[in-house]
This record gives C-alpha cells, sequence and structure tokens, in this order.
C-alpha cells in the first residue's frame, strides 16, 4: 500500500497548497468569511461571528474555529485563510483513495484521488477560504463510515465504530453548513437502504448512542445561539439562509434546472468524459447482484456513489439559488464513478476518448481567441493563453492516439493536466486577481494608513468585504445619494470608495478624486 499511497499524497499535497496565500482574497466569499473570523480573534467571542460589527448567521460556527486556528498558528493572512480549506481537500482526498482501495484495489483507487485532484473543482475550493471543502470532507466521512458499517461482512463491533463515525462527521457537517449536514447523509443512507434492503433497512440509521453523540457534538454551539441572539438567530438562520435561499434567489445567483450540467463539465474535465461508463457500470453491477444466488457478496459502491452523486445533484437543480460550489459534496462520489469508468473501457474506450479530445480541443481553441476578449477587461498580458491551448492540444493529441490503440496513458494525461492547471494558478489567477481586486486592496491599504482608529471608510454603492480585512477599518455602506448627504453634513472627512462610474456626481458633491482605475475609484472630503 505505501508504494502506491505515498506517491498519491504527494502530488495530492502539492496540488492543495500549491501558492495558496500567493493573490489577494476574492470578494464577496472569501474576503467575508476572513474579515469575520479575524472579528471573532480579535473580540475573543467564540460562539456569535460579526462581519463588519454585526452580527453574521450565514453559516454555522465550526468553518470559523477552523480559521481562526489557522490564524493562531500563521498570522492572519491570506494563506491562513486558505489553510483550512486545502487541508480539508488533502483529507477528502486521501479518504477516498483509502476508501475506493479497501474496495475496489489501490489502481481504481488512485485513478480516483488522482483525477479528483487534477480537476478545476479541486484546485479552486482547496485553494478557497469558504466552507465548500470542509463540508464536502465530513460529509464525504460520515457517507464512508456508513457504508463502511452496512456493506460486506463486518463484525458487530467493528460495524458499531463506523457507525460512530456516521453520525459524528454528520454532526461536523451540521456545524459547517447546517441543515444539509443533516439532510445529506441521511438522506443519501435512507435511499441506499431503501433500495438495497427495503423499508426495514432504515431500522439500521436508528442508533441511540450515535443519535446522542450527534446531539453530544452539534447542540450546544446551536443552544448557545438560542439563548443569546434567541429569535434572531432562527430567522436569520434557518429562515433566510436555509428555506428562502432554497426557494428563492439571494444575492442574484439564478440558474436554471440544467445549471449542474456544463458547472459540472469544465469542473471535471477531462475526466467527465468517463462518469456515463461509470454510472453504466454501477446500474449494470447492481442488475447483477439482483439475479445473483442468494447469500453471495454484493458489490454495492458503484450504486451507493450513484445514489450518492444523483440525491446532491437533483436536490441543487432544484433549488432556485444555485452556485457552482454547491454541488463539491457530490464530487468525491462522481470520482468514485469516474474510476469505474476508467478502467476495462472495452467498446467504451474510443468513444470515450474522442469524446475527451473534443472537448478539449474546444477549450484550447477558446484559449487561442481568449486574449482579444481578454484585453477589453484589461486583463493581460495574456500570451499565458498560448502556453495553456498547446497544452490542452497536447491532451488532444494524446487522447485521439490512445482512442485508437490498446493503451490508456492515463499517467501522461495528468502530467499534462498538472502542468495546465499550474499554469493556470501561475499566470491566469494573478491576472484575475488583479483585475477584479488589486484596485480595491490598494486603496483599502491607503485608508488603513490615512485613517484614525475611530474613523470610517463609507462605501458607495459596492459591497467589497475585502476592504474591511485589507483596511481594519469598519466600512459604512452607502447605496444612493440619499443615504451619502446626511453622511457628508455630519463628518468632516470622508474617505469613499466607489465604482469609477460614480466619480463624477461625487465630484459635484465637494469630493476629490485621489485616484481611479478602469473599475474603482477612491475619493475623499476634507
Amino acid at each position: 500500500m505505501t508504494r502506491v499511497f505515498l506517491p498519491v499524497a504527494a502530488i495530492v499535497l502539492f496540488i492543495s497548497f500549491f501558492r495558496l496565500g500567493s493573490v489577494a482574497l476574492f470578494d464577496v466569499d472569501e474576503a467575508v468569511f476572513s474579515e469575520a473570523t479575524k472579528e471573532m480573534v480579535e473580540r475573543a467571542d467564540w460562539i456569535t461571528p460579526t462581519y463588519n460589527g454585526e452580527n453574521r448567521y450565514d453559516k454555522p460556527i465550526l468553518f470559523y474555529w477552523l480559521m481562526a486556528a489557522s490564524y493562531k498558528t500563521f498570522g492572519i493572512n491570506e494563506f491562513s485563510a486558505r489553510f483550512p480549506s486545502a487541508l480539508s481537500a488533502f483529507f477528502l482526498c486521501l479518504a477516498l483513495f483509502l476508501f475506493v482501495r479497501h474496495f475496489r484495489g489501490p489502481y481504481e483507487a488512485s485513478l480516483a484521488a488522482i483525477a479528483f485532484a487534477l480537476s478545476l473543482y479541486f484546485v479552486a475550493y482547496s485553494h478557497a477560504a469558504v466552507t465548500d471543502m470542509a463540508l464536502a470532507l465530513f460529509i464525504a466521512l460520515s457517507l464512508m463510515s456508513f457504508y463502511l458499517s452496512v456493506a460486506g461482512e463486518r463484525t458487530s463491533k467493528t460495524a458499531s465504530w463506523y457507525t460512530y463515525g456516521f453520525y459524528l462527521f454528520s454532526a461536523l457537517a451540521f456545524l459547517t453548513k447546517g441543515l444539509i449536514g443533516i439532510l445529506f447523509p441521511f438522506g443519501i443512507a435512507a435511499c441506499f437502504l431503501l433500495v438495497t434492503r427495503g423499508i426495514k433497512g432504515l431500522g439500521t440509521l436508528l442508533f441511540l448512542r450515535g443519535i446522542l453523540l450527534f446531539l453530544v457534538v452539534s447542540l450546544p454551539w446551536y443552544m448557545a445561539q438560542l439563548a443569546i441572539n434567541g429569535q434572531e438567530f432562527i430567522q436569520q438562520f434557518f429562515i433566510k439562509h436555509h428555506f428562502q435561499r432554497y426557494t428563492g434567489v439571494i444575492s442574484g445567483h439564478r440558474g436554471p434546472m440544467y445549471y449542474y450540467i456544463p458547472a459540472l463539465i469544465l469542473g471535471l474535465l477531462p475526466w467527465i468524459v468517463f462518469l456515463p461508463r461509470g454510472i453504466r457500470n454501477a446500474v449494470r453491477s447492481e442488475q447483477r447482484e439482483n439475479t445473483a444466488l442468494p447469500g453471495s457478496s454484493r458489490d454495492t459502491l458503484g450504486l451507493f456513489a450513484l445514489i450518492w452523486f444523483s440525491f446532491i445533484f437533483v436536490f441543487f437543480s432544484l433549488s432556485t439559488t444555485k452556485l457552482p460550489n454547491y454541488i463539491l459534496p457530490a464530487i468525491p462520489a462522481a470520482f468514485i464513478l469516474i474510476a469505474s469508468g476508467m478502467t476495462g473501457l472495452g467498446t467504451w474506450k474510443r468513444h470515450t476518448h474522442l469524446a475527451a479530445a473534443m472537448l478539449i480541443a474546444l477549450m484550447g481553441s477558446a484559449f487561442l481567441i481568449a486574449p482579444r476578449y481578454l484585453s477589453q477587461f484589461n486583463i493581460g498580458p495574456a500570451d499565458w493563453t498560448i502556453a495553456a491551448a498547446l497544452i490542452l492540444f497536447a491532451l488532444v493529441a494524446i487522447f485521439l492516439y490512445t482512442a485508437f490503440s490498446k493503451k490508456t496513458l492515463y499517467s501522461v494525461m495528468a502530467v499534462f493536466m498538472l502542468a495546465y492547471l499550474s499554469l493556470l494558478m501561475v499566470k491566469a489567477l494573478p491576472l484575475v486577481n488583479q483585475q477584479l481586486q488589486g484596485a480595491l486592496h490598494k486603496y483599502s491599504l491607503y485608508a488603513k494608513e490615512r485613517l484614525g482608529s475611530d474613523e470610517r471608510i463609507l462605501t458607495y454603492g459596492i459591497n467589497n468585504p475585502s476592504i474591511v480585512f485589507y483596511s481594519d477599518h469598519r466600512v459604512v455602506r452607502v447605496g444612493n445619494r440619499d443615504e451619502l448627504l446626511p453622511l457628508i453634513s455630519e463628518q468632516k472627512r470622508l474617505l469613499v470608495i466607489t465604482k469609477a462610474k460614480e466619480v463624477e456626481g461625487l465630484k459635484n458633491l465637494g469630493f476629490t478624486l485621489i485616484e481611479q482605475d478602469g473599475r474603482h475609484a477612491i475619493l475623499e472630503k476634507q
């Protein structure tokens, strides 16, 4: 096992932490989590997170605690803000390897873990200071524990330990992102038991000591919040950020029913082409098991992964509010299916490899024409896009070759994918970050140097939490001219960060332009 495990662990470790703190925090989510945790550390209030001095009820407490521990260890900076996500990604990938190896052997486990680590989904969310990778880890560990407790022949003692793991990691998921930490593990487990054992199988979930463990781990913080903040916590946390987010549109994040199909294609390319055969293998395997002789052992891993993936995919496809990161807890299951689809392709091999070649060729062509569009957004130089296109076209050649040969060359594909993703991290990410965050970061540091500790910054018509984080000052958000005028009369000195299009209107109110770029500006009124 060590001969395979150590190289896999080394590759995953490199990808998870490569250039982790190299760019400024992105608005909105990264910056708001980082600032809320900073305020938690500064106030030493470990129960109620605040952002910009106001209570924040968007998410439960565990991720803030993880970030706070990172701040205490590494200091308050971009690396430490993203460290919990990188560490969660590393452990999630290793857990996926060990889980698949237990049932399918080291080869298929390596395919699942390496393909997962060499996907855009993994790279993006292992490097983001948001809850999603930690949530995906806890849900995966919960479901893996459940499956280990019910699959194969287990002693009652061994099965009970895995059942404890199911309840423990569900509790941690509940403390990371709320009710889906209950819905996903228990809903997926229940669906699997119904399919494989019928309605009587649901009794497996009724494990009293496991339920007590869940309550002991998760309830204290929720009870403390209810005691401290009462109805406000219920309204904001449960009503707004659970039910209204699912049934309505929050922050303009609307999407069609098919939203997650292109998201998965882009996020899992090129490995996504093996998913259909993995699904087919899971269905075929279950059909064979249904006709097997009584008493024979069952291989239901594919079926379990299919239920796991489908449950989350359907749930979020039906949600009104949609974001690419929502579906991340389904991605480990997708790669269990993908790894199955990558082995023993048979007659599917030519079709899947040709499909991969076509999709990668389209992406490579997009990089060739990208410079003319990137220049419109002042993102440059864009010569790196040629290198990205060449890497992708090399991948096209490999897939075309393997489509008409007996070889698979997965290791060679992995090398080129690593080169492609590394190039995006080294070249593309800093340029995008500079375009989106560069001016705001600069203006925030200017405000930090110029303003006294009791003075505040105004943001006019924008919502960018990175300003709060980098300026170390409270921010007054002003939405329109009517809200701004009273502040002008009340305060002797004002510093305003706003969109570039608002400059002329603010000049007419007596503000002096300090600096502006194509998107944002900073002005001052003495």
